[in-house]
């Protein structure tokens, strides 16, 4: 054992969440004493309740897909608008082009502020709390944007609902390293990925026919009722995976039933844990190179992908004089590469990272995602660049389609494959780890759609496309690089890396 990060004691990577509740007195781990007193070691009954990296995978798969559902309804809301911009801008009095790409933005502020507490949060006080109530927050403030009467409440109302709606990103990290092991986390984490992904693409499409048949108010309400549904499903069908959480449940249950002798839990002040949980992002971020290098590599990913949503529609409108309705339909390609991505990185990934890790005396290293994570780096600019080029030519509409479809299937691969790297990498404290990422990509995703008409229309689609293209190929091959020839030894010299096994300063070639 070694101590890591905060002062916690942890073991390899697969068994990090267990390694602490068995490093400490009655299964509790050293972060949760600020919760409890001194705890006595668990009963017999106590051991045979299940942890969740132990639980069936029907009840594995059905938290990763209720996570999904979350995932999926908050990121339908930020695109969704963008079908309704005549009516939003009549019915709130909008007169400056740049309002309404504010009011387009301002949530994705919120989404990527939010995490930096949430995160942190979810390790103290559990998951499944901090997603109910963050939804919650979001269900609220989502429905006031639909009753908004001018520009001030709509922009207001949008960065509150922004706050609300990253919860279930801020906790996916941390769920999918309490319930799924290693080998198994690439296939999960493609599952749920798909969702947060999806959601911004088919927003268009279901804003389009929505608005059409009632009015844009209704673009919010439908997305608040149907995240309210979810929220109702998850408090009955849902189960809390933070280990620590349940051992101080499973060990309050004991005294109060009188199985075990103990003194009562005590809860710290919520300004210590300020001091301490809430500060780990900051850190992650501002001591961590392998954070730091995903963070940013996920900031442009992002920004790219959300300035070329941005850009889409005006493509079918200016390009080939396609109405809302009919152009929306072309987002159906953006979908189709998703889905693609999904059975891609879903068994690429775990395929390749169990082959090497057979090859390396069965020792798995977060590294060995890098294979998947290069092939998704080459198609995110082979994609928007023919999408790019064919549409300012006005090639046959199927060819940009065909770039949008290698786009997305590129961009979901990244995201797949860097999510489930930082959760092998640092996977007692994969919430917070992973909020860091949702910061900086949800802030380039709300500021560079700022300067996107203004670049494209000096530049073209064609050059446009071909500068984003490029911007992102350099950075990434420079840290896919950085990683799969560096990232153990950087990994060795981390306080917060979960593993202790994997840090030879060796290649990470396969003998």
């Amino acid at each position: 054992m070694e101590k890591k990060g905060d002062g916690v004691e942890i073991g390899s990577g697969e068994h990090a969440n267990r390694s602490l509740v068995e490093n400490f007195p009655g299964g509790s781990s050293k972060q949760d004493t600020r919760l409890s007193a001194e705890v006595q070691a668990p009963s017999s009954e106590t051991n045979r309740r299940m942890h969740p990296i132990d639980w069936p995978r029907r009840k594995k798969w059905a938290a990763t897909v209720i996570l999904s559902g979350f995932a999926f309804l908050q990121p339908l809301s930020e695109t969704m608008l963008s079908t309704v911009e005549n009516q939003v801008t009549r019915a709130i009095n909008i007169q400056r082009p740049y309002d309404w790409i504010l009011v387009n933005s301002l949530i994705l502020i919120g989404v990527g502020l939010s995490p930096l507490l949430l995160a942190p949060l979810s390790e103290v006080y559990g998951r499944k709390p901090i997603l109910l109530c963050g939804t919650s927050f979001f269900v609220v403030w989502n429905t006031a944007c639909g009753a908004a009467k001018n520009l001030e409440q709509m922009l207001a109302f949008r960065l509150l609902s922004g706050f609300g709606a990253s919860c279930a990103d801020a906790i996916a990290g941390g769920l999918m390293s309490d319930l799924w092991r290693p080998e198994e986390r690439g296939k999960a984490f493609a599952v749920f990925m798909v969702a947060p992904l999806l959601g911004p693409a088919l927003g268009p499409i279901c804003g389009a026919f929505i608005s059409e048949g009632t009015s844009w108010t209704w673009v919010f309400w439908v997305t608040s009722i149907a995240s309210a549904v979810v929220v109702v499903i998850a408090f009955f069908f849902l189960h809390e995976t933070f280990v620590p959480r349940l051992e101080q449940r499973w060990y309050d249950e004991d005294v109060k039933k009188g199985r075990i002798q103990g003194p009562p839990r005590e809860t710290a002040p919520f300004l210590d844990l300020m001091r301490t949980d809430l500060q780990r992002p900051f850190r992650l971020l501002g001591t961590q190179p392998i954070v730091q290098l995903l963070a940013t590599y996920m900031a442009l990913l992002y920004g790219t992908m959300f300035l070329f949503l941005f850009m889409y529609p005006k493509m079918w409108n200016q390009q080939y004089h396609q109405s809302v309705r009919i152009g929306s339909l072309n987002y159906v390609s953006v979908a189709i590469g998703l889905i693609c991505g999904v059975n891609i990185a879903g068994h690429l990934n775990d395929r390749v990272y169990v082959w090497l890790k057979a090859r390396n005396n069965n020792i798995g290293r977060p590294e060995y995602r890098i294979p998947a994570m290069v092939i998704g780096t080459a198609l995110v600019p082979l994609g928007i660049i023919c999408w790019g080029w064919t549409g300012q030519r006005k090639v046959h509409w199927i060819v940009p389609n065909l770039g949008s479809l290698v786009f997305a299937m590129g961009v979901y691969i990244c995201s797949g494959c860097v999510s489930v790297y930082t959760i092998d990498a640092y996977a007692q404290y994969a919430a917070s780890a992973i909020s860091t990422n949702l910061v900086l990509r949800s802030l380039t995703a709300a500021f560079f759609p700022l300067f996107a008409p203004y670049m494209f229309e000096s530049l073209g689609f064609g050059w446009g496309a071909t500068v984003l293209g490029g911007a992102f190929a350099a950075f990434g091959i420079g840290v896919v690089y950085i990683l799969w020839f560096h990232g153990a030894s950087i990994r060795a010299r981390s306080t917060y890396c979960a593993t202790k096994d994997e840090v030879e300063e060796t290649s990470l070639h396969p003998a």
